[in-house]
């Protein structure tokens, strides 16, 4: 049963402060993570957050799912997690044979520690980010809209880890690097009520949007305009990605379209309902930077970097030769 929210917000740009305060009550110190989140969930796309143990991963995801108001459900991935477990599978009850739903079966799912699951059992999630439905002995099922999978891994962990391929990276919107916060930040945490215990600490935090909610503000983001010359700039920056020395694979054509639609989010929760240059910018290392195979010692940081040098900013009606 969708939970239906009578928003407390007077528009996007008000939606993303009072996103950052609602979260902020349990998680302290990663505003830049919650607007990424949140961005995420208006533009129909999923994030991989990585970050050290006591980062809280966990906590910021549950915390947003919270936020948006939406169904949430957890799995804790494990070397022996089955694709079934995922996606749910087929039993005989009563002499026929019905369908029970996996945990993907939700409008929020948070992967934790997606890199300790087999490739098998990666799979299974990737259809379901994908696709939107999962296959089960040959019938599709499909999922509850909307669906958002948070993704979690720690990568100081080697043992026992099975690094995401490159073609699940790329259906990641965002990968956000989680941090340990501020010294003030970590300060303020000694004052969290019910002594930092998660479970309790999440009633404290006001759902904002419900189903019905995030599909009004979606509808924003489909009106929203992005400008030629904005377009012809971020397929050039992708273009380029792809030449450029210790770039193994540069950024794909997917990479481009969700670059888009984050950027067409960005704006709303800027105030515009346009893409500017900025909008793009802002947004571009969460986006892209993930989705660069690197050679060596070669860092996907200082290629991007270098991406941006070589594209002038674009002018109205400005003209890219595509490499």
């Amino acid at each position: 049963m969708p939970l239906i929210v009578e928003a407390p917000y007077e528009n996007l740009v008000d939606l993303r402060e009072r996103a950052k305060v609602e979260v902020s009550k349990v998680v302290i110190g990663q505003d830049a993570a919650v607007e990424l989140l949140l961005v995420a969930a208006l533009a129909r796309g999923h994030v991989l957050i990585e970050g050290p143990p006591g980062s809280a991963k966990t906590l910021l995801g549950r915390a947003a799912a919270h936020m948006l108001g939406a169904q949430f459900k957890r799995i804790q991935f494990t070397p022996d997690t089955a694709p079934a477990e995922l996606t749910g599978q087929n039993t005989i009850r009563a002499g026929e044979q019905i369908f029970i739903p996996g945990v993907v079966f939700t409008n929020v799912l948070l992967a934790d520690e997606i890199n300790r699951t087999p490739p098998r059992t990666q799979a299974a999630l990737l259809e379901a980010m994908q696709e939107r439905q999962v296959t089960v002995e040959g019938k599709g099922h499909r999922l509850p809209d909307p669906f958002l999978v948070i993704a979690t891994q720690n990568p100081y962990e080697h043992r026992d880890v099975f690094e995401l391929p490159e073609s699940q990276l790329d259906r990641f919107l965002f990968k956000v690097q989680l941090e340990y916060s501020d010294a003030e930040s970590e300060y303020e945490m000694l004052d969290l009520p019910h002594r930092g215990v998660a479970p309790d600490m999440l009633g404290e935090v006001q759902p904002l949007l419900g189903v019905v909610g995030l599909d009004k503000a979606r509808i924003e983001l489909d009106s929203t305009e992005l400008p030629e010359e904005v377009g012809r700039y971020m397929v050039a920056i992708a273009r380029i990605t792809r030449s450029l020395e210790g770039v193994e694979l540069g950024v794909s054509s997917r990479g481009i379209m969700h670059w888009a639609s984050a950027s067409k989010a960005t704006a709303r929760l800027n105030g515009r309902n346009y893409v500017s240059v900025e909008d793009a910018q802002q947004i571009a290392p969460y986006v892209l930077r993930h989705r660069l195979i690197m050679q060596g010692e070669a860092k996907a940081a200082d290629a991007l970097d270098s991406a941006f040098e070589q594209i002038p900013t674009p002018k109205p009606a400005a003209t890219f030769v595509y490499v």
